[in-house]
């Protein structure tokens, strides 16, 4: 979905405004003093949009939520930071599985590579909470997990691998678990043996 179809989606639901408002700091004219180059800024909200998530996580439909949080688990990976740390990693897939492997990972514990399958075992690390900020709120939107957290994960395993991936999600804290895990499966072997 581009940009342009998701506001059109997001505004037939009625959230346009409310979503606008809470990614965005919006600079709106004010005349102070007889100046008209002064600006108000209507400052970011996580507490609007999170509840305007959890508002769409309760009362839409499988295809319009599943259209939304995967486009907010797309955005996390075009932020320009995120693109060079994963290009970097892109000629050596290796060195990505030994970082992860060695406990230098925040989230994972473990990655796990197999040939026969080409598949991607993710096993992430047991936890207290949610890493996401918007699952911070007493009834965090369970699309988090069904559709964003696994959008993100498909957008960030085909820029790394550089083929597409399917994203399974195996167990997950706002499920029930005590860890996020998942499975990749990717169409085509890698260049790697068994990890």
């Amino acid at each position: 979905m581009n940009r342009s179809d998701f506001f059109k989606n997001a505004c037939g639901l009625g959230v346009c405004s409310c979503i606008g408002m809470g990614l965005l700091s919006i600079p709106i004219s004010a005349k102070a003093n007889g100046n008209p180059t002064n600006t108000a800024v209507i400052p970011t909200d996580a507490r609007q949009l999170q509840n305007v998530l959890s508002f769409i996580d309760s009362t839409m439909d499988e295809s319009i939520k599943k259209k939304i949080f995967e486009r907010l688990g797309y955005e996390h990976t075009t932020d320009t930071g995120f693109i060079n740390w994963i290009n970097g990693y892109k000629k050596d897939l290796k060195s990505f599985f030994d970082r992860v492997n060695s406990n230098k990972d925040t989230y994972w514990e473990k990655l796990e590579y197999d040939p026969e399958s080409s598949t991607i075992k993710v096993t992430g690390k047991i936890v207290d909470k949610c890493a996401c900020p918007f699952a911070q709120q007493p009834n965090p939107p369970k699309s988090l997990c069904n559709y964003c957290c696994i959008g993100f994960q498909k957008t960030l395993f085909e820029m790394l691998v550089g083929k597409p991936v399917k994203v399974r999600l195996d167990e997950s804290f706002l499920l029930g678990s005590n860890r996020c895990s998942n499975t990749i499966f990717v169409d085509g072997k890698l260049p790697l043996e068994k990890i």
